[in-house]
Parts: C-alpha cells; structure tokens; sequence
C-alpha cells in the first residue's frame, strides 16, 4: 500500500486525504502514513476502511489506526448498515429500529476510534 502511495505521488496525484483499508499491525498504520506525509505532504491525513469485514475485525482496525498520528478518520459503511438494512428489506424490523441500528452502530466506531485517538497528535 505504501508503496503505491508513492507511485501515484510520483505520477502527481496528490490527494488530501488517502483512504487505507483495514490494517492489523500498527507498523504497517505508520509505513503508510509515513508514504502519505513524505516530502513535507505534513498536512495529508488517512482514513481507514471497513472493506465491508465483520463488526470484530473493523473494530480492531479503528483501534490501530486511530492510535497512529496521520489517520484522522473512518469510512465505515457496510458494517454499520447492512444487518439492519436487510432486516428491514425482508420486515423482520421497522424502518425506524433499522435507523437506530445503524445510529447506535456508527456511534460505537466512532467512540472506538475517538477512545484510542486521545492523545494522539494527527
């Protein structure tokens, strides 16, 4: 990943924000921040993906990532909302219990990711 980072920097694309998918170890959070931020791109933050994995997994990844300075946020998706979207397609729940799930689901991660961010200079 890394090394793609500075492929397509070298190639001119120089984006604010880098979307990473999952990692698992925080050396890899810190090579990639260190591709995203080289040559004094000090300002360009990463954001770490769900890829669309299991609640455990995304989880995990909010929890590496966002104790390594340079990843800034999330874009989780599919995680939060697709248990309660199904439910509700097929009635097994109402429109308004899909919403609170998907609501109370995001606001984990986001506590997640705000619980390991403290301290952490982005």
């Amino acid at each position: 990943m890394a090394d793609a980072i500075r492929a397509l920097q070298d190639a001119g694309v120089e984006p604010d924000v880098w979307k990473i998918e999952g990692l698992d170890r925080r050396a890899d959070c810190e090579n990639v921040v260190a591709a995203a931020r080289r040559e004094g791109r000090n300002q360009v933050g990463c954001i770490i993906l769900g890829r669309g994995e299991d609640d455990v997994k995304v989880r995990e990844w909010l929890s590496t990532a966002a104790a390594v300075p340079g990843f800034i946020g999330f874009a989780v998706g599919r995680t939060s909302f697709w248990d309660p979207l199904v439910n509700w397609k097929t009635k097994k729940i109402t429109r308004d219990q899909a919403v609170d799930q998907i609501c109370a689901h995001y606001r984990e991660f986001v506590g997640i990711f705000e619980k390991h961010q403290q301290g952490v200079t982005v």
